[in-house]
């Protein structure tokens, strides 16, 4: 009886106990954001040195990113539903193999900023799921063979700021569904092309930053459905006619901050349906017509910082109808766009000239006012009547919009009256407007006075063509009568000194006397 009696005291018990232990096995550590509803977990900076324990088993999304943690394995295996991890700015020098083996509803693997050195061949077993990896600012120098092929539904894939030097011919093996790779700022000294032939899906591929010099043919044969390429920053002094082969669907290619000495127009005929290109911080002089030739979908051009560029000569964008963005910013010495350079490209909406060497800019260059944006800051412009039309247009942008107010705060160099201030901020008479005004009034006044003179000239001619010419008859015959006079008279007179010089004796002088 006493047993039966205290049997709902030991249900009680047992119940606060059951209680006590899920809260316990459930314990958020400090500094820690818990959401059990929706079991998701955030220790972002929280000095943890281990994966916590304690957390709840049913977890889906666990961000432990800035910490202390050196190894991850060991308590993984507690949270088998996870399928979100990021790792990332933490200390881990290596990853065991199939530490991931309970992880198979991962589907994203954040372990960036950490010191991994090497990656086994089984180290991502058991993430069937996996989407998206990242494993880049590692201290990696191989990517081992095969290292990916259970990773059948990755689609991005960032192996960039490391050190790797080699990737092998079957490194990529298994990743049938890739979309994004990046190679960025590694130390490749060649295009590894044999390695893209299993990456078919392939939509965007980053390998700037490495240490190409040349672009060989056919780099990228295999990648036909690529739609962005980065080659910026490799110092590629050659591209091989044909590199861009096959590339059929590419939209945007960047190949800034390289060693080009002009652009490769013949290797772009490759590239027809290329719709952005960034070509900047080259080695180019000028901007030659048709430098873009056939690329007829083009619709943004960046060209900056461009030490050597002077000139951009007519006809540099003929093929280009369609562009509506052109960017040629911070070219130290680029003071020359010939008349008709922009001829054609009704569809431009934004034009930037910032930081150029431009004294002054035409207005018939373009159309300007038609322009969504227009940016001319940073030129050593001198700021005169010629520039009339630029300060009508800089007030119009300062009322219409605000948005591009930063846009009008163009600034003068000279002359010395107008150093350093806004050119929208100065007056006709400070431009000189007025004085070009007066001095045009005056030799438009003259020529017309001219004009009127010459006109009542000819009416008066004219109308009195007859007495005029009857006149100047007149004068021609009396003219002609005395000449005749002249000359019967000049004729007698010779003919009596030739006579009398004749029939004069002559007088013979003694030898004796001379």
């Amino acid at each position: 009886m006493n047993y039966l009696k205290g049997t709902p005291c030991v249900v009680v018990l047992l119940f606060h106990f059951t209680s006590l232990w899920n809260e316990v096995a459930a314990m958020c550590p400090v500094k820690c954001n818990c959401d059990d509803e929706n079991l998701h977990v955030e220790c972002d900076s929280a000095n943890l040195e281990v994966v916590p324990l304690t957390l709840n088993p049913e977890l889906r999304e666990l961000v432990l990113k800035n910490n202390n943690i050196k190894g991850i394995m060991a308590s993984l295996t507690v949270y088998h539903n996870l399928e979100y991890l990021d790792v990332s700015q933490n200390q881990l020098i290596t990853i065991d193999k199939n530490n991931f083996q309970k992880q198979n509803q991962l589907k994203y693997l954040l372990l960036s900023r950490n010191m991994l050195s090497s990656l086994h061949n089984e180290t991502f077993s058991g993430l069937e799921k996996l989407i998206v990896l990242h494993i880049n600012d590692n201290l990696l120098e191989e990517v081992p063979s095969n290292v990916f092929s259970v990773l059948s539904k990755l689609e991005i894939l960032d192996i960039s700021q490391n050190r790797i030097f080699f990737i092998s011919e079957s490194t990529f093996f298994g990743l049938d569904r890739l979309r994004v790779l990046s190679l960025r700022n590694n130390k490749l000294t060649d295009i590894p092309t044999h390695s893209f032939h299993n990456l078919l899906m392939l939509i965007k591929l980053d390998i700037g930053l490495n240490s190409f010099r040349t672009i060989p043919e056919e780099a990228f044969s295999s990648l036909t459905h690529l739609k962005e390429l980065s080659l910026d920053g490799n110092g590629i002094q050659i591209i091989e006619l044909g590199a861009f082969r096959w590339l059929n669907s590419l939209l945007v290619l960047r190949l800034q901050d390289n060693e080009l000495s002009e652009v490769p127009t013949n290797t772009l005929y490759d590239v027809r349906h290329l719709e952005e290109i960034n070509i900047g911080q080259n080695k180019f002089i000028e901007l030659k017509p048709f430098c873009f030739k056939r690329l007829k979908y083009l619709r943004v051009i960046e060209i900056s910082e461009c030490e050597e560029m002077v000139r951009i000569q007519n006809g540099a964008f003929e093929d280009n109808r369609n562009l509506e963005k052109l960017v040629l910013n911070h070219n130290k010495i680029f003071n020359q766009i010939e008349r008709h350079t922009f001829k054609g490209l009704s569809k431009l909406r934004l034009l930037s000239l910032r930081g150029n060497a431009f004294t002054t800019l035409h207005h018939d260059w373009l159309p300007w006012d038609k322009l969504d944006v227009l940016d001319v800051r940073d030129n050593p412009l001198v700021c005169n009547c010629e520039l009339m039309w630029l300060w009508k247009l800089l007030k119009k942008y300062n009322v219409s919009s605000a948005a591009t107010n930063d846009l009008t705060e163009v600034q003068c160099s000279s002359p010395l009256v107008l150093e350093n201030s806004f050119l929208k901020e100065a007056s006709k008479e400070e431009l000189g407007c007025d004085l070009e005004n007066r001095r045009r009034n005056l030799i438009i006044g003259v020529m017309v006075a001219t004009v009127i003179v010459i006109c009542v000239l000819l009416l008066f001619g004219f109308r009195y063509r007859k007495n005029i010419s009857r006149a100047f008859k007149n004068r021609w015959l009396s003219e002609a009568k005395k000449n005749d006079y002249k000359k019967t008279v000049c004729v007698e007179e010779e003919n009596n000194i030739f006579h009398a010089a004749v029939n004069q004796s002559l007088k013979m002088t003694p030898v004796t006397e001379l």
